[in-house]
């Protein structure tokens, strides 16, 4: 029995920054749904399938490391 889409996800449909990448924004990604998505759990809302919260290349998770941890430092800072 294979994992399919509802079409529930498409309600949360994120749409692309312009300023940033997806996964630095906050956005996650269905696998089964191939869809980004606003939304605050885990798991995707249409098929129970595991969200993706970061980059699968390791070229891009660095970058997006990078970026989150000055955005950690800018709020430590109080700036």
């Amino acid at each position: 029995m294979g994992i399919t889409c509802n079409g529930i996800c498409h309600r949360y449909k994120a749409k692309k920054p312009t300023t940033m990448g997806r996964y630095a924004s906050g956005q996650k990604r269905c696998n089964s749904c191939n869809v980004f998505l606003h939304w605050d759990g885990l798991w995707c809302p249409c098929c129970n399938y595991k969200l993706r919260l970061t980059p699968r290349s390791s070229k891009y998770k660095e970058k997006v490391l990078k970026i989150k941890s000055e955005k950690k430092e800018i709020l430590a800072n109080g700036m």
